[in-house]
């Protein structure tokens, strides 16, 4: 569905999210239009859950990879350093420059993913082979962030042209009756909880409103009992 597929709802009521109903022809558009957004929403979820899922296996590999770093069988960086030995016994070695590319990739996550938003599998993947000399485990992780990456890409594509993105919030109806223009039956069926404030609102003037009495403090309003007697005289 594009803007141009919509024949009642304007972008100022999708960015509104309210649309005040005055046709069965635009109500019908509207079911349509919010079963659409409902749609997107749940293409949007899954998104949304890739990503999270692309986070959390970050922080899950950096509480793994980080302390098992210092060791020249896990970590290059640190065996170049002059580190040697297995994890708890390894002798020598510079943390800093063991810990630096994956600090490196640490911020260029946040920075492309998060920030700039750039979904590229291929960039992912060369971004998180430079925390590898930090522990050869970010390796494995490179390849499951290029997989999540996709996925998030892949979604982003098929709603980022959608009306209403990128929350597709759904429009809340409120209803105005034109009996004179509305097809007999159109309109017919609405719940009482469909109708708003603007509803009630075009309700016709009541005729005995011109008969009403104010009091002085101008709170409240009776009909004055001459007043009735005249109506029933005439």
């Amino acid at each position: 569905m594009t803007i141009q597929d919509l024949k009642y709802i304007t972008p100022l009521d999708i960015e509104a999210a309210h649309l005040n109903v005055t046709s069965a022809e635009m109500y019908d558009e509207a079911k349509k239009f919010n079963q659409h957004m409902y749609d997107m929403q749940r293409k949007r979820h899954r998104f949304l859950r890739d990503m999270w899922s692309l986070i959390l296996l970050n922080i899950f590999m950096f509480a793994v990879a980080m302390p098992t770093a210092m060791s020249s069988y896990t970590s290059l960086a640190f065996k170049l350093s002059g580190g040697s030995g297995p994890v708890m016994m390894a002798k020598g070695g510079n943390l800093f420059l063991t810990y630096l590319p994956a600090v490196i990739y640490a911020a260029a996550f946040v920075y492309f993913i998060v920030i700039k938003k750039f979904y590229s599998s291929k960039l992912i993947f060369i971004l998180t082979l430079i925390a590898v000399p930090t522990n050869y485990a970010f390796l494995l992780m490179a390849i499951f962030n290029a997989i999540l990456v996709k996925k998030m890409n892949d979604v982003d594509n098929e709603i980022k042209e959608e009306p209403g993105y990128p929350g597709f919030a759904e429009l809340h109806l409120s209803f105005i009756r034109d009996e004179e223009s509305l097809e007999e039956g159109g309109m017919e069926n609405y719940s009482d909880d469909e109708k708003s404030d603007d509803l009630e609102s075009e309700r016709k003037e009541n005729p005995f409103d011109k008969y009403r009495t104010r009091w002085s403090s101008g709170e409240g309003a009776m009909l004055a009992d001459n007043d009735i007697s005249n109506i029933n005289n005439n």
